[in-house]
């Protein structure tokens, strides 16, 4: 269907990232519904966005990604934070580092929402899955999202599991099943030698279906209103603006720093902060834009010595031996993705759940997606869930601007004192000869760092973001809440968010797996409520 056929909806999906995906093809599987989703960025056509590996080179490529950046962090040193978020279909799902990490029943008691219980999320996360390995735990087979246990364990992975053990972390076979306590290794969203993503796993057959159009570079400028229900959307393609009428639904997956700049593009938000911005007030939703939460991550390398690591095979010989390995039998290190393995910990004696992820990789990293050239192996550790709250704001009313993305990095005391203890423990698995036997050394901090003070003040200086961004339009029923528990934009009609921008606060853990779920039980939600009207 071309730009021009399309007049009007029942359904029109504003982003095409991976909620974005799964609402669609959910939506549209009822051949009644005709559905419209509208993606900013390109297609998913470049083949580094289906290689594991090549995670890291996508998340600076501006062809498919935001290249956002921060406000200056109060409270990190005054640093401008480069973000990586997906500008393409399938979004973060896209270029991300397909690490599946399962919502745990400590994350749904923290969301403390009306149905949203993990009793009630469960069939939803395993509804989604198709777990290729064994487990004792309830488990997903037979779903869109194909979970698989890493093609390649390097020795230093094994090597990190070893050295929590020995300073008395227990083994946890399974992080996504009841419990995400301890050391594991992680799984990946993976189908053979291929990343999993929803933009294929969800959409690519829908997309099949006469009753949905997928629609890429097409970005949303505002939501229509008669009088207070939502009845259209204006976008702009091609360098023309257009607009589509919707019968039933507009529903925004733009995620958590886009959903809430389309709602105040259109009025909905934050009144006085709206004629600030030059926007007139349609409807007063002070919550739009605030509670922003993310993981800020603090990393510990060291130098390797006496085995190989992945620093030294991303160049010359060695990367065309990994590229045949891949081509040939889809092995080697091209199926990895950002992390190997994890811990789950408690900071606090007194903590009810794990407040912490440790993640290992072996390799090292020079600067944000680039390895260093000599043999290295990182620990990065961040609290979890966040408890620094910040917000995503517009600039100005045009939707081409970036909004002003302000997380408030460290502001929370919990956050700071979190961060502390994740180095000290990194610095302690370090030590445990499963590892020290590899190390030369740590390269940083390094030896002048002691101090929790001085660990801290590093943390400012070179921690860095999560990408695990959420919050901006919450759920609940208190006056800061932006949607209802099921996920309607409350004081409006016809209008729904549906992506990680509704979840409360981050996972304990990373935060994919958890959008798909949301879009799953989002999607099942609008279906339930259709049938009642």
């Amino acid at each position: 269907m071309s730009v021009g056929d399309i007049i009007e909806v029942d359904y029109c999906v504003i982003g095409g990232g991976s909620a974005g995906c799964v609402v669609a093809a959910r939506l549209s599987e009822d051949a009644r519904n005709s559905v419209l989703v509208l993606e900013a960025g390109p297609r998913d056509w470049h083949p580094f966005i289906h290689i594991p590996a090549t995670c890291l080179k996508l998340q600076q490529d501006g062809r498919f990604n935001w290249l956002d950046q921060t406000e200056p962090q109060m409270h990190a040193d005054g640093r401008s934070l480069k973000i990586s978020q997906g500008r393409v279909l399938g979004g973060s799902g896209s270029i991300n580092g397909m690490l599946h990490v399962r919502l745990q029943r400590a994350d749904a008691e923290g969301w403390n929402t009306t149905g949203w219980s993990y009793e009630e999320l469960l069939p939803f996360l395993t509804k989604a899955e198709d777990f290729e390995g064994e487990s004792a735990e309830p488990r997903g087979r037979g779903g869109p999202q194909p979970v698989a246990d890493f093609r390649v364990v390097h020795p230093l992975t094994r090597s990190f599991v070893e050295a929590a053990q020995a300073l008395g972390i227990p083994h946890n076979p399974d992080m996504n099943g009841g419990e995400r306590e301890g050391a594991a290794l992680f799984q990946q969203n993976r189908r053979g030698r291929f990343r999993a993503q929803p933009a294929q796993t969800y959409l690519r057959e829908a997309r099949a279906r006469p009753n949905l159009s997928v629609l890429t570079g097409a970005r949303a400028a505002r939501i229509l209103f008669t009088g207070k229900r939502a009845s259209g959307v204006v976008f702009l393609r091609d360098g023309r603006e257009r607009r589509v009428s919707v019968r039933r639904e507009i529903i925004v997956s733009a995620g958590s720093l886009r959903s809430p700049q389309i709602l105040q593009l259109s009025g909905v938000g934050d009144p006085e902060h709206l004629l600030q911005a030059g926007i007139a007030p349609l409807h007063a939703a002070t919550g739009v834009g605030r509670n922003l939460r993310d993981h800020f991550m603090t990393r510990v390398g060291h130098r390797v010595h006496g085995i190989g690591t992945i620093n030294e095979r991303t160049r010359g010989l060695s990367i065309v031996k990994e590229a045949l390995a891949y081509a040939m039998k889809g092995t080697g290190m091209l199926t990895m993705g950002a992390g190997a393995a994890a811990v789950f910990l408690r900071t606090r004696p007194d903590a009810p759940a794990p407040d912490a992820q440790l993640s290992f990789a072996p390799g090292s990293f020079a600067s944000a997606g680039v390895l260093e050239r000599e043999p290295g192996m990182t620990i990065g550790g961040w609290p979890s869930p966040a408890a620094s709250q910040g917000t995503v704001m517009l600039r100005s009313p045009d939707p081409h601007a970036a909004p002003a993305i302000d997380p408030n990095y460290l502001s929370a005391e919990g956050d700071r004192a979190a961060t502390i203890a994740c180095v000290r423990t990194i610095r302690s698995l370090f030590a445990q000869t499963p590892l020290s036997r590899w190390s030369k050394g740590e390269t940083f901090p390094g030896s002048a760092v002691s101090t929790d003070d001085e660990i801290l003040a590093f943390a400012r200086e070179r921690g860095t973001s999560g990408l695990h961004f959420t919050g901006t339009c919450r759920m609940g029923d208190d006056d800061m809440s932006v949607v209802d528990s099921r996920l309607r934009v409350r004081g409006v009609r016809g209008l729904r968010v549906i992506d990680a921008s509704v979840m409360p606060n981050t996972p304990i853990g990373n935060a994919h797996s958890s959008v798909v779920m949301v879009a799953e039980k989002g999607a099942a939600m609008v279906l339930e409520d259709a049938a009642t009207q």
